[in-house]
C-alpha cells in the first residue's frame, strides 16, 4: 500500500457535521463539533481491488481540537499514522519505515485532509466548494454523505458516508474511492480507563521521530 493511500485513510478519524436544513444544521453543529480531545477504539475493513479477501485491522484513533490526529494501528502490526500542523506522518517500527509529507505537496491526499479539517472547524462554506452534502436525522440516528461535485470527478476525491447517534458512543465511516476500493471503520468511544493508555502528544512525537 502506498504512503498516499495509507495516509488518506487517516481522514476517517475526524469528527463530523452536516446539514439538510437550518434546523438540522444547527443541531448537528452543536452536538457534533469537537470541543476537546476525542478517542475511539476502531475496527477497520478494507476492500482492495487486487486482494482476494478484505483486509482487517484494529486499533485506536485520537484527535485534537487543533486538527492534529493519530491513527494507532495495533493489529495486525503496530503502525502510527498522523497529521500534525501542516504535515502527514507515518511510522512503522517493525519495518523501520518513517515518512513525512507536507500537506501542500501531498496532492489529492492533502486536499482531502483539508476538507476534513474544514468539517472539524465548522467551515461549511469551504466544504461546499468541492462536495455536494446531504444529511439525514431519524430519531437519535444521523447520517452525513459527502459526494464530490460532478465537475471535480477527475480529482480523485472519495465519496464519504458517516453515521452515528446522539450519544456519540458509536460511529460508522465508509470511504469509497473512485477506483472502487473502500474502507469501513466501526468505532466505539473509548472508556475513561482506555484513554489513560494513550497520549496524543506522545504518539505524535513518536511518529515524527523525536
Amino acid at each position: 500500500m502506498t504512503i498516499k493511500r495509507t495516509l488518506c485513510l487517516l481522514l476517517a478519524i475526524l469528527p463530523v457535521l452536516g446539514w439538510t436544513d437550518d434546523a438540522v444544521l444547527s443541531e448537528l453543529l452543536t452536538r457534533i463539533r469537537q470541543t476537546g480531545q476525542a478517542q475511539f477504539q476502531y475496527e477497520e475493513t478494507r476492500v482492495l481491488e487486487l486482494a482476494d479477501a478484505p483486509w482487517h485491522g484494529q486499533g485506536v484513533m485520537l484527535s485534537g481540537t487543533d486538527g492534529s490526529l493519530v491513527k494507532l494501528q495495533l493489529q495486525p502490526a503496530r503502525v502510527i499514522m498522523a497529521i500534525a500542523e501542516q504535515h502527514m506522518l507515518y511510522w512503522d517500527p517493525q519495518q523501520n519505515q518513517r515518512h513525512s509529507a507536507a500537506l501542500d505537496s501531498a496532492g489529492p491526499a492533502g486536499e482531502q485532509i483539508k476538507v476534513f479539517r474544514s468539517i472539524l472547524q465548522g467551515r461549511t462554506e469551504d466544504l461546499q466548494l468541492n462536495y455536494a452534502i446531504a444529511a439525514d436525522k431519524q430519531g437519535p440516528q444521523w447520517t452525513l454523505r459527502l459526494t464530490p461535485k460532478p465537475e471535480l470527478s477527475g480529482d480523485d476525491l472519495p465519496s464519504i458516508e458517516l453515521s452515528g447517534d446522539d450519544q456519540d458512543q458509536q460511529r460508522r465511516i465508509l470511504i469509497k474511492q473512485p477506483d472502487g476500493e473502500s474502507t469501513e471503520y466501526r468505532m466505539h468511544k473509548a472508556t475513561a480507563a482506555q484513554i489513560q493508555d494513550y497520549s496524543l502528544p506522545s504518539l505524535l512525537r513518536e511518529a515524527s521521530g523525536e
